[in-house]
C-alpha cells in the first residue's frame, strides 16, 4: 500500500497508475482520478477534487509522466497531490478512471493508500516507504520516522551499488564514446528514448533510422540493453547490402554520441521489482534491529544467530552455544549474512559490459 505524509509531495514513485494493453504500456485517450477519506469506513468522504462527483484529470503530461504511466498529480498547485497538514491519518482510497478511446465506456479502479503523521522528507525517491516497515511490525515508539527513513535511503544506496544498477525510472541525457560500430551497448536497461544525436550532431536522428532493444516480457533485454543504428529501407531493392559504403555508424570519438532517455531496471508497468523491494525490506529491519552500539529497544527480539557449539548431547537432543562468539558467514565484505538478499543481489545485479567492437573508418 503507498503511503504519503501530510503535508509531502506525492511523486511518480509513490500513487500512480498503468495501463497496459496485452503487456505493453499504452497511453489512453483520457485519464483521472479522485481520492477519497475512508478512515471513517467507506464509502467515505471525497477530499481531492473538493467539489464531490468530480475528478483530477491527468491525461497529459506533467500527470502523465511516461507511456501509459500516469501520477496523482493537482493541475491547480502545478505539484503532485498532497496532503494537508489536518488531513485525517489512516487508509484513504484513491478511484482511477479511464477509457481507451473517444467512444470507450469508462473503466474505473481502487487503489487503498496510508496518509502518515508527519512528513520526514527525503532527497531521493525510495523503493520502500517507511509504512512498509511499520507493516513489518516496527512502530514509530521504537523507531521514528526520520531514523527509518535514513535507513531506507542509506541501504537502498548499498542495493544500487551491490547491483551496479537502479530500479525506478531515470531520465538522463548520455554523452558517449562512439565505437565506429551501428550498436551501442549501455549498462543500464532501456525504458524509452527521447531523441539520439549522433557524430556530434546537433540535430535529433530520425526515429526510422535506429532500433532500440528495450523489450522487458520476451526477449528481456534489460540484460543486453542496447541501440543499433539501421538504414533506412525505402530505396533498397533485394539486390543490394543492408551493410556498405554510406551505412551509418557511431563514428569513433569522445563523448560524440548524445542520447536521452529513461533508463532503469524496472518492471513492464514501470515499478521497482518486488524482489528487490524485499531485498531492501529486509535490509533495513536487519539493520535497525541489530544496531552497532547499545541495547535493543524494549520489545524488540535480535534475529537469532548460530554461535560456536560448546556442549552437544545427541541422545537428549541437547545443544550449548557459546553466547560470547558469534560464527557467522559472512556476505558482501560483511554487509549482510542474509542468504536470501545475497542471492536477489545476484540475480539483479548488472553485467560488466559488452564490448562493441571498433572498426576502422575514413573519418
Amino acid at each position: 500500500m503507498p503511503s504519503l505524509s501530510r503535508g509531502q509531495e506525492n511523486l511518480p514513485s509513490i500513487i500512480n497508475w498503468f495501463l497496459t494493453v496485452n503487456g505493453v504500456l499504452t497511453d489512453a485517450y483520457a485519464i483521472e482520478y479522485r481520492i477519497f477519506d475512508i478512515t471513517g469506513g467507506l464509502p467515505g468522504t471525497q477530499i481531492f477534487p473538493s467539489i464531490a462527483g468530480t475528478y483530477e484529470i491527468v491525461t497529459n503530461a506533467p500527470g502523465k509522466f511516461s507511456t501509459g504511466s500516469y501520477y496523482a498529480y493537482n493541475n491547480s498547485a502545478a505539484k503532485g497531490w498532497t496532503p494537508s497538514l489536518t488531513e485525517p491519518i489512516g487508509t484513504h482510497r484513491i478511484e482511477w478512471r479511464w477509457k481507451m478511446s473517444a467512444g470507450s465506456m469508462w473503466q474505473a479502479d481502487f487503489e487503498d493508500l496510508e496518509i502518515l503523521v508527519e512528513s520526514s522528507g527525503s532527497s531521493v525517491e525510495t523503493y520502500i516507504s517507511i509504512q512498509d516497515v511499520r507493516d513489518e511490525g516496527l512502530t514509530q515508539a521504537q523507531y521514528s520516522d526520520a531514523k527509518v527513513l535514513s535507513y531506507i535511503e542509506t541501504w537502498q544506496a548499498f542495493l544500487d551499488r551491490a547491483c551496479r544498477q537502479w530500479f525506478i525510472p531515470k531520465t538522463l541525457v548520455l554523452k558517449v564514446d562512439g565505437t565506429d560500430s551501428d550498436s551501442i551497448h549501455l549498462g543500464v536497461p532501456i525504458i524509452s528514448i527521447d531523441y539520439i544525436k549522433i557524430n556530434d550532431s546537433t540535430t535529433n536522428l530520425s526515429t526510422d533510422l535506429y532500433r532500440v532493444y528495450s523489450e522487458i516480457v520476451y526477449p528481456d533485454n534489460r540484460r543486453n540493453p542496447r541501440i543499433k543504428l539501421v538504414r533506412n529501407n525505402d530505396n533498397l531493392s533485394i539486390y543490394e547490402s543492408p551493410i556498405g559504403y554510406g551505412e551509418l555508424k557511431f563514428r569513433k570519438g569522445r563523448k560524440n554520441q548524445e542520447i536521452k532517455g529513461n533508463f532503469g531496471f524496472v518492471e513492464a508497468d514501470g515499478s521497482v521489482p518486488k524482489l528487490i523491494k524485499r531485498a531492501l525490506l529486509k535490509l533495513v529491519i536487519e539493520k535497525l534491529t541489530k544496531p552497532v552500539y547499545g541495547p535493543l529497544p524494549s520489545g524488540v527480539t535480535p534475529p537469532s544467530s548460530i554461535s560456536a557449539i560448546l556442549e552437544e548431547t545427541t541422545d537428549g537432543h541437547k545443544i550449548k552455544y557459546d553466547s560470547a562468539s558469534v560464527a557467522t558467514k559472512s556476505g558482501i565484505s560483511g554487509m549482510t549474512s542474509d542468504q536470501e538478499i545475497l542471492d536477489i543481489i545476484k540475480l539483479y545485479r548488472a553485467p560488466l559490459g559488452v564490448a562493441t567492437p571498433a572498426n576502422w573508418s575514413f573519418s
